[in-house]
């Protein structure tokens, strides 16, 4: 009789029954998928650490369906919603910062939204408008009045409700509201929300987001 190679043989099998009751303890099997991570804590979203958005820099990335300018149903120069195209004299002038997130990215808002070239050397402003990438929305007038978002997407040419935010439809929408180092969900219609002077508004659509961001300009 071989003892060596029985001796191997036992060897062999003690070390496969360790290594199985290894795995079991450490309650792995090849197959197994990881533990699901934990949901996303309950609640309000926190603020952001602010950001200066006095270089007007771009928030958010290009969305391939949002070009800059209005759309072609969006303001020609006609007033929309009551709110005029024209060069008023400022004596009204605050910034609002509007960010949309879609399943937590962050859309840049397009730029010369609400600027209409009515000749090859003239443009017209509509009270409410944007200029660049940053988000920040200008109103402006000749008097102090309430603006709305829902005048500024009218103008734009694009939806806005709960079920439809400029053509992203089939996700759950939700309106935050930033300012006084508070964040409130608006629970009505997102059209009437009202532009103030560093008011912040937050749509998200899609997936929770975790903060809302918070940004900081030297003017109104």
């Amino acid at each position: 009789m071989n003892t060596t190679r029985g001796l191997c043989s036992n060897t062999s099998r003690l070390a496969a029954l360790f290594a199985a009751a290894a795995l079991a303890a450490c309650g792995g099997g090849g197959g197994d998928d990881p533990a699901p991570a934990p949901p996303p804590a309950s609640g309000l979203p926190t603020i952001a650490a602010a950001v200066s958005l006095d270089d007007n820099h771009q928030v958010g990335v290009r969305n391939a369906n949002w070009p800059d300018g209005n759309t072609s149903v969006g303001g020609r120069g006609a007033p929309v919603q009551g709110v005029p195209c024209g060069d008023p004299v400022e004596t009204f002038h605050i910034h609002s910062h509007l960010s949309i997130f879609v399943n937590g990215q962050a859309q840049a808002f397009p730029a010369n939204v609400g600027i209409v070239q009515t000749s090859p050397t003239t443009d017209c402003h509509y009270y409410i408008h944007t200029h660049d990438l940053s988000g920040k929305i200008h109103v402006e007038g000749p008097a102090p009045g309430t603006f709305t978002l829902g005048q500024l997407f009218a103008i734009w040419g694009q939806p806005l409700s709960t079920t439809n935010v400029a053509g992203i439809t089939g996700m759950p929408v939700v309106v935050y509201i930033t300012e006084n180092n508070a964040v409130t969900p608006f629970n009505g219609d997102p059209a009437t929300v009202p532009f103030a002077s560093h008011r912040h508004i937050a749509i998200q659509i899609g997936s929770p987001i975790s903060q809302v961001p918070f940004f900081t300009w030297t003017a109104n």
